[in-house]
């Protein structure tokens, strides 16, 4: 008797009823430590002012006058080195991180701008070092300025590769300089 009683009230619960469903939770979004959304924040601000900071803009049949070539093709390396200089000190601020995941991170990036950075001071060093931009100096200069943004090209690969963890990811969806 008990049974039929417990089953008939469960059948009462199961009569349809009008109107529409109400909806569940549409996110499971995690939020971020604040600590870890801070790091996101400054990481993406990194990449937005290289992004931003452009590379080496120069066009060696603008200028007729030699020593105008030499100042202008100087300052447009001064500028880039400028920039990763910027980026480098920004890069190692981020260290400590919250986890030692992103410090990895952020070595992977920091080594090869390095040694990008270093390969525009040495083209930067031949140019104004050099009396003149004779042709020997300016494929010296061509060569390291292209070593250069060949090992810049491998940061941007290695950023790819590297793979933060899952907090972090999540973080950048709260950055907003990773927006």
């Amino acid at each position: 008797m008990v049974a039929a009683v417990a089953l008939a009230g469960l059948t009462g619960c199961a009569t349809p009823v009008a109107g529409t469903p109400t909806p569940g939770p549409t996110s499971s979004v995690a939020v971020a430590k604040p600590e870890v959304v801070r790091w996101m924040d400054n990481f993406c601000g990194v990449a937005q002012y290289m992004i931003a900071s452009g590379g080496v803009q120069f066009d060696p049949n603008e200028h007729a006058d030699p020593a105008a070539l030499r100042k202008s093709l100087s300052d447009s390396l001064g500028r880039v080195i400028d920039v990763l200089d910027v980026v480098l000190h920004d890069l190692d601020e981020l260290t400590p991180a919250p986890t030692p995941a992103a410090d990895t991170a952020v070595e992977v990036i920091n080594e090869p701008l390095t040694r990008a950075r270093d390969k525009f001071v040495s083209a930067k060093s031949s140019v104004d070092a050099a009396p003149e931009m004779t042709t020997d100096v300016f494929a010296a200069v061509i060569q390291d300025m292209t070593e250069a943004v060949t090992v810049m090209n491998e940061a941007v690969e290695k950023i790819d590769v590297v793979s933060l963890p899952d907090e972090y990811k999540d973080a950048a969806g709260q950055a907003e300089n990773c927006g």
